[in-house]
């Protein structure tokens, strides 16, 4: 080859000298040791690529700011903001909580029925959460129906006491939990082959879903499994991944549709790769992934595709509505989960994980032949579930049939049309809303050329009564519409609440006051001003307040009755303890008492 007369001449007088330097380099070198080199630093790398995409304890900010704490300053300025939102939490989360007395100790004697009944009745309305009003969404999906009420409470007084773990004492139980599955696997056409197990949760079902095929991988010799989840499924997945001890490949969304990226879950599939997810829809933005894409991906790397699957999907079709690829129809689907609970309607703690075939079942149950107590196994990780969740999941599918759900379907995905269609016309580009939702969930966000932060937005629509989202990554506030939404003028309602929200954040600004950027939390209904590196500090914070039962202000002596009730404090103080003696005393009419202090009050003597 003449290379002088090659246009690429340049090109191939620098690669030859870099083959020089690097001979001449290394000419001291022996064969075996410039192999033994070149591998040690490919596995060296290799181990840094894997550290950097799989363990989230490496963050470098967060090792920037934990040595920063040593500082005194520093940590003087931490430990303010930390108090700071402790006290937030608290309020939040004893906001209706007016006298703040609480049980620490059990009565030695049992209350009447009446007062239990009434105590609980006080308890359960502590706060507004204006149920019927349709201003709460997400955590309550059904209507208020006394006849499916009425229905409940007479089959729970049937199997309260009822067990799964005995299928010869309760043979009922077995049936209805062997019905629930059939039932459910129809209406996602699964095979004569298919199968399935009721759980207490969406948690429980993923983490036996991820279980599953973690064992599969094994028994495959796949030594350290991973998973390929879209960022914009559900949190689950992450924390079934941390449980089982199992790697998560984390893809993010495409920024246009916010669906998972084809591409990006083509690149990630490896010989480890155990289990794809998809989702139908998004629990953080309400879209549905591309599954028949994905199924083919699945299918041509032998890889099994799970589907966290909505209970609306069997019941579009029938209301006139485009229903997407989403069930054992589609060939690489192995396994779909199901919340019954959600728009199933049914009691909390009802859910579904289904299987394409028997063989996954299997790998799912936890088994062993040589305990002493006999041939054990259990399909869930709860070994003694409850009868009677499950007959209420029975009776409310039974109660609803085929054609109640096509009618709740066909309210709540119109409801949905109207509300996206009045979020994207009637607010000139001041909402914009993420991706293009296909069922119930809407997320939005303030538009580019609005300066409104959008927590701000949603926190004072919880002024006004609405319980939204807050979600981050990006920023944004999500509705989820269920039965109360399509009551009359509800959709018009929030629509308008929004647009004065907007009007007043609008005018707080041309004032000039300053925003802090604010940290959403999942459960509660406003976000957190949280100071310097509080982030990391919020879920413990938030554990122990929601554990925690402080003494009242203002102690009384409403539980300390003759039924046996406690102080919500009992401070050894020699006053208090003279009060209590002499109450008792009082009560036993061995002895007329006086008080040295009037101010301390004696509880009414019982009837």
């Amino acid at each position: 080859m003449d290379v002088d007369g090659s246009p690429y001449r340049i090109v191939i007088h620098t690669v030859d000298k870099w083959r020089v330097f690097f001979n001449n380099s290394f000419d001291h070198l022996e064969p075996w040791q410039i192999v033994l080199y070149t591998l040690s630093w490919i596995f060296l790398i290799q181990w840094i690529r894997k550290i950097f995409k799989y363990e989230e304890s490496l963050n470098l900010s967060k090792s920037l700011n934990s040595l920063l704490l040593n500082v005194p300053v520093v940590r003087k300025k931490y430990e303010e903001s930390k108090e700071n939102l402790q006290k937030k939490l608290e309020e939040k989360l004893f906001k209706f909580d007016t006298l703040k007395e609480f049980y620490k100790f059990l009565p030695d004697r049992g209350l009447m029925t009446s007062d239990i009944i009434g105590e609980a009745a006080d308890y359960r309305a502590m706060s507004d959460l204006l149920f019927e009003k349709g201003r709460m969404n997400g955590s309550t999906f059904g209507d208020s129906d006394d006849n499916h009420m009425n229905l409940l409470v007479g089959v729970y007084r049937l199997f309260c006491f009822s067990s799964t773990s005995f299928p010869d004492v309760f043979p009922g139980v077995r049936k209805m939990e062997a019905e629930v599955v059939r039932m459910l696997a129809s209406l996602f056409h699964g095979g004569p082959k298919s199968c399935g197990s009721f759980t207490t949760s969406s948690a429980e079902s993923i983490l036996l879903v991820v279980e599953a095929y973690r064992n599969r991988a094994y028994k495959n010799g796949i030594r350290k499994p991973e998973i390929i989840v879209s960022e914009g499924a559900s949190i689950a997945f992450w924390e079934a991944a941390k449980t089982l001890g199992i790697r998560i490949v984390k893809l993010r969304v495409r920024k246009d549709t916010y669906d998972a990226d084809i591409a990006a879950i083509k690149r990630a599939i490896t010989r480890e790769t155990c289990l794809i997810v998809a989702s139908a829809p998004s629990p953080i933005f309400g879209t549905v992934d591309q599954i028949g894409d994905i199924s083919q991906l699945a299918l041509r790397y032998s890889v099994p595709l799970h589907v966290e699957a909505s209970f609306l999907l069997p019941f579009m079709e029938q209301c006139d509505f485009i229903a997407p690829p989403f069930d054992f129809r589609v060939s690489g689907i192995t396994s779909v989960t199901v919340d019954l609970d959600k728009y199933g309607f049914c009691p909390v703690q009802s859910s579904i994980v289904l299987w394409r075939d028997s063989e996954y079942l299997e790998s799912q149950a936890f088994t062993d032949t040589e305990w002493p107590g006999g041939i054990y196994v259990s399909p869930t990780i709860s070994d003694s579930r409850s009868g009677s969740q499950i007959a209420l999941t029975w009776a409310t599918m039974l109660y609803h049939g085929r054609h109640g759900y096509v009618e709740k379907t066909q309210e709540i995905l119109d409801s949905s049309r109207v509300l996206l269609s009045k979020l994207r016309n009637e607010f000139d580009g001041l909402i914009q809303v993420l991706g293009d939702p296909t069922l119930s969930i809407i997320t939005f966000v303030t538009g580019l050329h609005s300066k409104i932060p959008v927590h701000l937005l949603g926190d004072e629509l919880n002024e006004l009564g609405w319980n939204l989202t807050l979600q981050q990554n990006p920023d944004s506030l999500r509705i989820c519409v269920c039965m109360n939404q399509t009551k009359d003028n509800v959709i018009d309602e929030f629509v308008s609440d929004v647009k004065k929200c907007i009007k007043k954040i609008t005018a707080m600004m041309e004032e000039n006051k300053v925003y802090e950027k604010t940290i959403p939390f999942y459960g509660l209904s406003s976000s957190f001003d949280v100071g310097y590196s509080m982030k990391d500090a919020l879920p413990k914070l938030y554990l122990e307040a929601y554990y925690a039962t402080p003494s009242a202000a203002n102690r009384t002596m409403r539980t300390l009755s003759i039924e046996g009730r406690k102080l919500s404090q009992i401070i050894p103080s020699s006053s208090t303890l003279l009060s209590v003696f002499g109450f008792y005393l009082g009560i036993l009419g061995l002895a007329s008492f006086s008080l040295p202090n009037k101010e301390l009050l004696l509880p009414p003597k019982e009837e």
